[in-house]
């Protein structure tokens, strides 16, 4: 995000972590006073929202600061800040604990060679079907391959391995 800033020639100063969010106003202030008002909100992905701010050319074109914060926009600032629905949030909290990461990291081990698996031998990329029952057919049957195969190689390889040459 800093590379970018900087490709655009925003100094560090007018980042957009250094505009402050007014709450009951609904509006961002930006390091030198001016007031960016709040023009939209638009879904991001699930479980996120962008809101959007921006303040009028007008003021943008009359401020000194223009160089150093919006050298490359004729409209004036545009700040856009994201914000977590409060089931991502707590997810992400959850996620910082030890506890879950520790969890998270077993599952490279049990469940990272397995895609990778059905990607590789399967060819499993993208569903062939249309439709959800169609699709869960198509995972059933992949998963039903996978399961086969380990239990192949679990159960027949030690007979190989004792068995007289």
């Amino acid at each position: 995000m800093k590379k970018a800033y900087a490709r655009r020639g925003v100094t560090p100063e007018f980042q957009a972590e250094r505009f402050v969010l007014n709450p009951e106003t609904h509006t961002l202030t930006c390091p030198r006073g001016q007031r960016l008002v709040y023009q939209q909100a638009k879904p991001d992905r699930v479980g996120v929202r962008r809101h959007v701010y921006g303040a009028p050319a007008a003021d943008c074109r009359a401020c000194a600061s223009r160089p150093q914060c919006c050298p490359t926009s004729q409209q004036g600032r545009t700040i856009v800040r994201t914000e977590n629905s409060p089931q991502v949030a707590a997810f992400l909290e959850k996620m910082q604990t030890p506890e879950a990461q520790k969890i998270y990291r077993e599952r490279a081990r049990v469940a990272e060679f397995t895609h990778a698996w059905l990607k590789a031998k399967i060819g499993l990329r993208q569903f062939r079907v249309r439709g959800l029952k169609k699709v869960l057919c198509e995972t059933l049957w992949a998963a039903l391959t996978y399961n086969l195969q380990q239990g192949f190689r679990i159960v027949w390889r030690p007979q190989q391995l004792t068995a007289p040459a």
